[in-house]
């Protein structure tokens, strides 16, 4: 089994095989280095991706596949950032019926899910605001007018979104069987389905949890690491929180969002550039509700010492943890059939500065050292 990866004629690339998707990184990064050293010829009108990289990319997959390196696939597909609404990419397709194939079903059933536990929670906030009316935007620059047409615009889109998150249901319903899913997972599904077909989720069942949430509370509903990925997790603590009643959920998104202010910090910050080779302000937030998603003890060790940052669990950017502020907000309307009144907790005055490699690595030198080996 060879351990290179063939790009064009005798130029290799040379996988560490840790990572799918830092090998990607890697060789790309391989990839453009070679062009410019003049050892890939280029072609007019020809990106590399096009001339060598998606090739590539598809043999060091099947790499992956023949040294049955399956959690690395899995960890792959079940994406941390967000997506755009619409259908999984056809390789993402092929590869999740090959796991089928090589006996890891469950794999494939748990990369669905975390696929459509993304796209599901853009439908509800959809439907959310379709419910909620056009409501002007002060912070906006766009004028009351075009907020509205574009209000419009997006809410418009139910019909559309709707009719493609049903469809990606049925062919997940249909690798669930082929997948030997159990019948909890086929009625789970079922039930989405239907969901979806009403536009309305459905009100929560059983006894309600009579607890307050307090500080214990709220750590064992955000800690539970779920099975589905990072979409899946977030779209099961939207379903345990539903079983409160709405004044204990009110004080989860009150907490939710001090916890994330404790970590709009300086140094966190920087750690969040060094992390993302740089960061913006929704960068960010996201980086902070990931770091929630990886609970009290991470989190809170993370706020003592962000050297001790957990840089193995980190893959790529956390775009799809956003999803987390708004999670009370999803839980509450299942509960009450209302919106929720947010009441802002402020964030604190920092200077949000870039940073250059050298001030960095001095500056968390561990996840530096760890950094480094990965990349």
């Amino acid at each position: 089994m060879t351990n290179e990866i063939a790009i064009a004629g005798a130029v290799t690339f040379r996988p560490r095989f840790d990572n799918v998707s830092r090998d990607c990184e890697r060789l790309m990064e391989h990839v453009v280095e070679l062009a410019h050293q003049g050892r890939l010829e280029r072609q007019e009108g020809k990106s590399l991706f096009d001339l060598y990289l998606r090739d590539a990319e598809r043999r060091l997959i099947d790499a992956y596949f023949a040294r049955e390196l399956y959690e690395e696939i899995e960890t792959h597909y079940c994406f941390t950032f967000e997506i755009a609404f619409g259908w999984p990419h056809p390789d993402m397709r092929s590869d999740l019926e090959k796991l089928v194939s090589a006996g890891q079903g469950q794999r494939a059933i748990r990369i669905w899910r975390n696929y459509l536990a993304l796209i599901k929670h853009h439908y509800w906030e959809l439907i959310a605001a379709r419910s909620r009316g056009f409501e002007k935007a002060p912070h906006l620059h766009e004028s009351e007018a075009e907020q509205r047409a574009e209000w419009e615009r997006w809410t418009g889109r139910v019909p559309e979104y709707k009719a493609d998150l049903l469809a990606m249901i049925d062919v997940a319903e249909e690798y669930f069987a082929r997948a030997g899913a159990s019948s909890a997972q086929i009625a789970r599904l079922a039930a989405e389905r239907d969901e979806v077909a009403v536009e309305e989720r459905r009100r929560p069942s059983g006894k309600v949890d009579p607890r307050k949430i307090d500080e214990d509370v709220f750590w064992e509903i955000i800690g539970l690491p779920g099975a589905d990925g990072l979409g899946g997790q977030v779209e099961q603590l939207v379903e345990r929180l539903a079983g409160f009643k709405a004044a204990p959920i009110k004080s989860f998104d009150t907490l939710l969002q001090e916890k994330s202010a404790l970590a709009y910090r300086e140094d966190i910050w920087a750690l969040a550039y060094l992390m993302n080779d740089g960061c913006s302000d929704d960068d960010f937030e996201g980086f902070r509700y990931w770091l929630l998603l990886q609970g009290r003890e991470v989190f809170e060790a993370v706020l003592i010492d962000p050297d001790a940052f957990p840089v193995s669990r980190f893959d790529g950017k956390a775009g799809s943890t956003m999803d987390l502020r708004l999670a009370p907000m999803q839980a509450f309307e299942m509960r009450q059939g209302k919106a929720l009144s947010r009441k802002a907790v402020k964030l604190p005055d920092i200077d949000l500065a870039e940073f250059d490699e050298t001030e960095l690595a001095n500056r968390f030198p561990r996840v530096s050292l760890e950094l480094a080996r990965t990349r």
